[in-house]
Formats: C-alpha cells, sequence, structure tokens
C-alpha cells in the first residue's frame, strides 16, 4: 500500500492505494488539528476500509507547509517510513522548460505527471480548487507554463469583503446564465466566469503554441464546472493523487 497526501489550501487528500483500489480520505485543512487527532483519524479510516497491509511508502504534495509539518509528526507516530516530497527535480518524465520551476506548486507537478501518463500527447490540466491553475505540457513532454486565477469560493468571498453593497453566498451553480438578483448573478458571473476563463486561457494558449491540446479537469470545483465548458475534456477527481502514485513509482528505486 502507498499513501498519497495532497495538502491544499481548503481540503488535505489522503489516497490510500492497494494493489486494486484507491481509497480516499478528506480532510478539511482549516482548522489545524494536532498530530494526535490527524494519527485518530487516520487509524480510524485504515480500520474502516480494513487495509492491513503496511504501507510501502509515504509521498506528499503541500502547498501549506505548516500543516505539512504536523502532518509529517502524525504520520512518523503511524508509519516510521521515510516520506518523499514532491518537487520538480524528482523523477517525473517531464521536462521543466520554464525559468523558475522552483516556484512551481507540487499539486501542478503531480497533475501535469498523470495527465501526461494517461494521454503521452500534449494536454492542460485545469484544476479548479481555492486556487484554479492551468498547467500545460507540449511537445517532447516538456511542461511549459500555465496560468493562476482565483477559485470559486475566492471569487464569492473577495466580492464580500471589496464592496460594501455585495454579499457572499452560498456556493451552488446557477440555474441560468442571466441572473435576475444579486445571489444569481454572482453565481452566474463566478461559475460561468471560472468556465469561460479557463476555456479563453487554453484557446490562446493553443494559438500561442500552434497545436492543440488535450483537457483534464480536476479538483474540488471541478466536477461542477466541468458542465460549464464547451470544449472536449476529460474529468478526473483524483488525478492529483494519481500523479502522486506514478511519481512514486518513478522514485521508489532510484
Amino acid at each position: 500500500m502507498l499513501i498519497a497526501i495532497d495538502i491544499g489550501n481548503s481540503t488535505i487528500n489522503i489516497g490510500f492505494f492497494t494493489e486494486t483500489t484507491l481509497f480516499v480520505k478528506k480532510i478539511n485543512t482549516y482548522p489545524l488539528l494536532s498530530a494526535s487527532q490527524y494519527n485518530f483519524f487516520l487509524n480510524r479510516f485504515i480500520k474502516e476500509t480494513n487495509i492491513n497491509k503496511k504501507p510501502k511508502g509515504i509521498i506528499i504534495s503541500s502547498v501549506v507547509p505548516r500543516t505539512t509539518k504536523v502532518l509529517e509528526k502524525a504520520l512518523s507516530t503511524l508509519v516510521p517510513i521515510e516520506l518523499l516530497h514532491v518537487n520538480w527535480r524528482l523523477k517525473t518524465g517531464l521536462a521543466f522548460k520554464i525559468p523558475k520551476p522552483g516556484e512551481l506548486g507540487s499539486d501542478r507537478i503531480a497533475n501535469a505527471v498523470a495527465a501526461y501518463a494517461l494521454f503521452r500527447s500534449p494536454v492542460a490540466t485545469v484544476d479548479f480548487g481555492t486556487a484554479s491553475t492551468i498547467s500545460v505540457v507540449g511537445q517532447k513532454a516538456s511542461f511549459i507554463g500555465g496560468a493562476i486565477f482565483p477559485g470559486i469560493r475566492l471569487m464569492g468571498t473577495s466580492l464580500d469583503s471589496g464592496t460594501s453593497q455585495l454579499f457572499e453566498i452560498t456556493i451552488k451553480a446557477p440555474a441560468s446564465v442571466l441572473g435576475t438578483d444579486t445571489t444569481e448573478s454572482i453565481e452566474s458571473g463566478i461559475w460561468y466566469g471560472s468556465a469561460g476563463a479557463a476555456e479563453k486561457i487554453l484557446e490562446e494558449t493553443e494559438k500561442k503554441i500552434g497545436y492543440k491540446l488535450k483537457v483534464v479537469i480536476t479538483g474540488g470545483f471541478g466536477g461542477t464546472v466541468s458542465s460549464f465548458i464547451k470544449r472536449k475534456h476529460y474529468v478526473l477527481p483524483h488525478l492529483t493523487l494519481d500523479g502522486l502514485n506514478l511519481i512514486y513509482e518513478m522514485n521508489s528505486h532510484a
């Protein structure tokens, strides 16, 4: 069994890869829990799902360093195994053709690895999470760049905090693109705006590089936003965890 952990700004996704199945446990990133509390949640989930095999390894992707440290402590008491932290210097199967690869989020690396492994051709991953990110792998397995813009929830909270008469809404998909009151108008702007932004960025990217991209959508809001995107795409909710699994396999015998 492999334990793959993706620590995001809103959610911690923990994947338990057995030979035949992926079991996923989700925990809110905030509030930050103690190491003993994380240990309790992990132990209980392992027992509930009858995962009794000793893990062969643990791999972590994180964009929240403080949470990483506490989870590392929890995992050290659960399983005394050295943890593998994702970064661009590991074996990934990709060539990073960007000026500052060290700034690249480890979740984006994992997404790109999984998507390229699936198609073996130019591909873009669109991750609709706390932030919405687009990561592009071009020809010859080269990571060539992407884009970042505010995610669904961030858009809603920014309208509430940055304006005097708009307010934060419950996050749900709009019934129509044409909002008839303030709440519906915000819903339309957030969801259709996010989908439209992604499609426009992908369109302009293809113009710049001169060839078409396959598109994979993931992230906590990915399944919902995908219904507003017209171009052909694939929705893979566990893309990041799948990428972590692949990266571990590439580096376990290094």
